[in-house]
């Protein structure tokens, strides 16, 4: 469950969508800030998730493959510059991670 919130601070300078929260499964929120798509892998020490039609498609740290699946115009990278250790992205990372769906096998 990954839903995203705007920022009532950034929409009242002006910046809607530059900042949006994002809660994880356990409905914690996480500060996100818009990224470039080509420069996901230059945040150090940052959450990077990868978002199409307002679903987390992709969540890892910079230094995985950034990028958004099947690179498309509608898919937007944000980045979560404000955990302070690897423990600490690793949980934000399994707490945002979407959920598999289940594959039926066509009869």
């Amino acid at each position: 469950m990954q839903r995203s919130d705007l920022s009532r601070v950034a929409a009242a300078v002006g910046l809607p969508e530059r900042y949006r929260y994002w809660s994880g499964h356990s409905r914690r929120r996480y500060l996100f800030s818009r990224a470039l798509p080509a420069s996901g892998a230059d945040y150090e020490d940052a959450v990077v998730i990868a978002v199409r039609a307002g679903e987390v498609v992709w969540v890892g740290e910079p230094g995985a493959a950034v990028r958004c699946p099947e690179q498309t115009e509608d898919c937007a990278l944000f980045v979560h510059l404000l955990a302070t250790s690897a423990e600490e992205r690793r949980r934000i990372i399994a707490d945002l991670r979407p959920a598999r769906r289940s594959l039926a096998l066509a009869a």
